[in-house]
């Protein structure tokens, strides 16, 4: 008989859907800076035992996401403007070094993605639906980086977005106006589909820069208490 080689795999299902879940609730504003995260709470919203709801608080503060007091919990970890300024670095970094190898590595089903991708975004800018703005630039971000650097790529820039929309949902969400993004993506992809990379590099440059000015400017009108801990 074959052996179960993992005997833990149904608990690491069930953390993972806990991870997700927990996610889903910062994403949605349904967990805030101001609140100390009880895992028993989460594990009846969740619908599933405090146990992989634990395990899942403790992955998310090793990821960064979550804060953690001894004695008191986990909580919702807010940027600073200086790890704000350091995830954008990073993305320019990343993504601009993509764009070196994306002509090599793009097929005809990559074209198609992208220009899905703007065209998905566009439509959420119409819509004025701020939610899928959010979920429509991160989807154009992250086809980059799969493109251009596979699949290691596309989780590292997963994970950056995770840590400023999911810590800093509320001040992202609403930088406006939005509209004034709309087109850097389509520019972008303009240069790309010309081969031009230094100016596909220098749009992306001028597109990151200007979101995050955006951003630290959107924080700084936040007032104080938004970010305070009622403990």
């Amino acid at each position: 008989m074959e052996k179960n080689t993992r005997p833990n795999a149904g608990n690491e299902d069930l953390t993972l859907r806990a991870v997700n879940g927990i996610k889903n609730m910062l994403f949605s504003n349904e967990i805030t800076s101001a609140l100390r995260l009880n895992a028993r709470d989460l594990s009846k919203r969740l619908d599933m035992s405090p146990t992989p709801v634990i395990q899942a608080l403790k992955l998310l503060h090793f990821q960064g996401i979550l804060g953690h007091v001894p004695n008191k919990g986990y909580f919702l970890e807010t940027n600073t403007p200086e790890m704000i300024q350091d995830i954008f670095s990073l993305r320019m970094a990343l993504e601009s070094a993509g764009f070196e190898t994306i002509l090599s590595r793009i097929t005809a089903k990559g074209w198609q993605e992208l220009e899905n991708a703007v065209a998905t975004h566009l439509d959420a800018l119409e819509k004025d639906s701020a939610r899928h703005v959010l979920m429509a630039d991160m989807t154009f971000h992250i086809t980059l980086a799969r493109i251009s650097c596979g699949s290691a790529g596309e989780r590292l820039m997963r994970n950056l977005f995770e840590m400023l929309y999911l810590k800093n949902r509320g001040v992202v969400l609403y930088i406006s106006p939005r509209q004034r993004f709309g087109t850097h993506h389509q520019v972008i992809l303009e240069h790309l589909e010309k081969g031009d990379i230094r100016a596909a590099q220098k749009a992306l440059r001028h597109h990151l820069t200007a979101v995050r000015d955006a951003v630290l400017s959107s924080m700084e009108s936040q007032t104080d208490k938004d970010y305070n801990l009622n403990w």
